[in-house]
Formats: C-alpha cells, sequence, structure tokens
C-alpha cells in the first residue's frame, strides 16, 4: 500500500505539473486529477491480499466501500462537467472522501510542491525520452 499511495501522488504532481506548463506555454490543455475514493473492487485482494489487514477490512467491511460505478464518477465529472477546473482535484464528498458524490478533494501537502513536481516531470521526460517542448 505504500507503493501504491507513492504512485498516486507522482500521478498528482504530474497533473499538476502538466497544467502548469500548459498555461505557462499557452497549450490550452485542461489538466485535471480525481480519486475514487474506496470501491468495491478486487485492487485490495489482488493486491494487498485477501490476508492482509486491507484485505480483511474488505471482507468484513464490505458495506464502508461503494459501489465500483460510484467510485468511477469523480473521474467522470472531471473529465466532462462544465463546472470541473483546469488544474483541480475531485474525489468523494463524504466520511473522509471514501464515498460520496464527486467534489473538490484535499491536496495533499506534498502535492503542491511545485519544484519536486517540475523534477518529476523532468525524469519522467529523461526516462521515457519523451519530450513536449
Amino acid at each position: 500500500m505504500p507503493v501504491y499511495s507513492q504512485s498516486k501522488l507522482a500521478c498528482l504532481m504530474f497533473a499538476f505539473e502538466l497544467q502548469r506548463r500548459s498555461e505557462a506555454s499557452g497549450w490550452r490543455i485542461k489538466s485535471l486529477a480525481a480519486h475514487p475514493g474506496i470501491a468495491r473492487t478486487e485492487l485490495i485482494p489482488n493486491g494487498a491480499g485477501p490476508r492482509s489487514l486491507q484485505g480483511f477490512a474488505r471482507s468484513l467491511l464490505w458495506f464502508l466501500f461503494q459501489p465500483p460505478a460510484q467510485g468511477a464518477l469523480p473521474m467522470l465529472f472531471a473529465a466532462t462537467s462544465p463546472l470541473a477546473e483546469a488544474g483541480g482535484y475531485y474525489g468523494p464528498d463524504r466520511l473522509g472522501e471514501t464515498r460520496g458524490a464527486p467534489a473538490a478533494a484535499r491536496v495533499p501537502k506534498q502535492a503542491k510542491d511545485a519544484a519536486a513536481s517540475a523534477r518529476l516531470w523532468e525524469v519522467s521526460e529523461k526516462l521515457t525520452g519523451v519530450r513536449f517542448s
């Protein structure tokens, strides 16, 4: 789970950096990010494992996990709603952003580090061999 969390943070930082670069370069690209909260998918049983603490919680506390279709709503909102703002971050609005309707999500402090996001972008360009001009 720590590696999964780190990858989600990197995706968020990358989305914010894309928006900054789009605005600075006049690309007219809108970059938005979203997260599903906690949905009843097979990610936890197949990732952490059914015998892990997370897998155990998923089995016993299934009623706290929202249906996968509801987990998709923040992504659909970000992709299609005229109310979704460029550079925005969206997730569920209830129970600590674990379930509910799409709303503005809390941005982790680390994701607000513009210098670290720029470094992530530069490393990504170097590792992939793809450069945006």
